[in-house]
């Protein structure tokens, strides 16, 4: 009677995957895939609403609009004079003037546009910083994803395995009464069963930090299987990546700085008109143009352009040391999905093997030529294998999410 129902478990556990199959293809392949994309592009359209994101858009606005101010002249001012010359003599209301008028200040030629093209680029380079921050976010969805369908499956494959010791301990009662086995035997069993406990444990911890980042970037916990993810070509060129753009971006703001300090060697002028009555009733205007002198651009406006030229050369040094490490990075992490691949590959290999180990197992034990054990043993380890290699997948979508999201969207690379 025990050789029957663990044969039943046996069976059970050999057809349960291709009965998911079949299931699974009830549903067209296309029809699936493209609901499972629209769904998942809802998902994104939820976290470009979120607060970082949504910072850096405004962050980038005001810098536009700060640019376009700058072009602007500063306002004029509108004066009111009386002058009364020598004062307290009985001669002073022959010099009296009462007059109106209005003063404008000019800024050096160019520090105008020097400024508003500064502010232009730092609007770039926040709108770079949103996007890099949003293929950021949208990484570390597609790996909460990812992990999340990763668990799932890894908790049916620990009730497999549970199962499995089940009809194991099942086994051992009846060979321990038979006098085949030990009591020690059981025991081991049962302390290697308790692993099955600690690894449910750590999935359902994995799950609810999961679920908790999943709330945070789109406020809910959506039950969507994750679209294929492919990574994107890449010819080493990492021109076209986040990092260096954005500090390609901190160039060319200081590059705006050296132009502002140049600019500043130029004249600013101003201009005054005011119109009165003099004493006797005559009507008098005046009109005054002053351009400032650089007479001190030594000690003011030479140590300045020199300080921005340093900063300059500093920004094309930190861009250039972004460029290695990204090329660093993303060296690596091509690395390590080509490794994921292989690991993937030859985990599928290792299962098909055991499948038709435990096939061969499974009929000696059948004909009475071995025990349960080894059998036994070949499932146990076929689900071993089929949880490394759930938390392959998982890890290989991770990497390649982790990859493309250093590439600008839409640019060709």
């Amino acid at each position: 009677m025990v050789k029957i129902l663990i044969l039943i478990a046996l069976i059970g556990f050999s057809i349960a995957d291709p009965a998911q199959a079949a299931e699974k293809a009830k549903t067209p392949a296309s029809t699936a895939q493209e609901l499972d994309t629209g769904r998942f592009a809802l998902l994104l359209e939820k976290l470009k609403q979120h607060p970082e994101i949504q910072a850096y858009v405004s962050r980038a606005e005001s810098s536009s609009y700060n640019a376009t101010g700058e072009l602007g002249l500063p306002d004029p001012m509108l004066f009111i004079q009386e002058q009364d010359y020598p004062i307290g003599t009985s001669m002073s209301r022959d010099q009296e003037q009462k007059m109106i008028g209005f003063k404008q200040v000019i800024p050096a030629f160019g520090t105008r546009g020097a400024k508003s093209e500064r502010l232009g680029v730092e609007s770039r380079k926040n709108k770079l910083l949103g996007d890099y921050a949003y293929a950021a976010m949208k990484s570390q969805l597609i790996t909460a994803l990812a992990n999340l369908a990763r668990i799932e499956e890894q908790e049916k494959l620990l009730a497999q395995q549970a199962s499995l010791f089940g009809s194991e301990r099942t086994s051992l009662k009846g060979r321990i009464t038979a006098n085949q086995a030990s009591q020690s035997q059981l025991s081991m069993s049962e302390a290697d069963s308790a692993d099955v406990g600690l690894m449910r444990a750590d999935l359902d911890e994995g799950k609810h930090e999961i679920m908790a980042m999943l709330a945070n970037m789109i406020g809910e916990t959506p039950d969507i299987p994750l679209p294929a993810i492919n990574k994107v070509a890449w010819d080493q060129d990492v021109e076209k990546t986040y990092p260096v753009q954005v500090a390609a971006q901190d160039v060319e703001m200081a590059r705006k700085d050296v132009d502002l300090r140049e600019s500043e060697f130029n004249p600013n002028f101003e201009v005054q008109a005011s119109y009165g009555r003099m004493n006797g009733g005559d009507n008098a205007g005046t009109i005054m143009v002053g351009m400032s002198i650089p007479l001190w651009a030594a000690q003011n406006q030479q140590p300045k352009l020199s300080g921005a030229k340093s900063s300059m050369r500093a920004a094309e040094a930190d861009q250039e040391n972004i460029k290695r490490q990204t090329l660093q990075k993303l060296t690596h992490l091509e690395a390590q999905i080509d490794a994921s691949e292989r690991k993937i590959e030859l985990l599928k290999h290792k299962e098909s093997l055991l499948n038709a180990s435990r096939g061969a197992q499974t009929r000696e034990y059948e004909a009475g030529k071995s025990d349960f054990s080894m059998p036994l043993k070949t499932r146990r380890d076929m689900v071993s294998v089929r949880y490394q290699l759930a938390a392959e997948r998982a890890k290989r979508s991770a990497l390649i999410a982790d990859f493309n999201h250093y590439f600008i969207e839409g640019e060709e690379r």
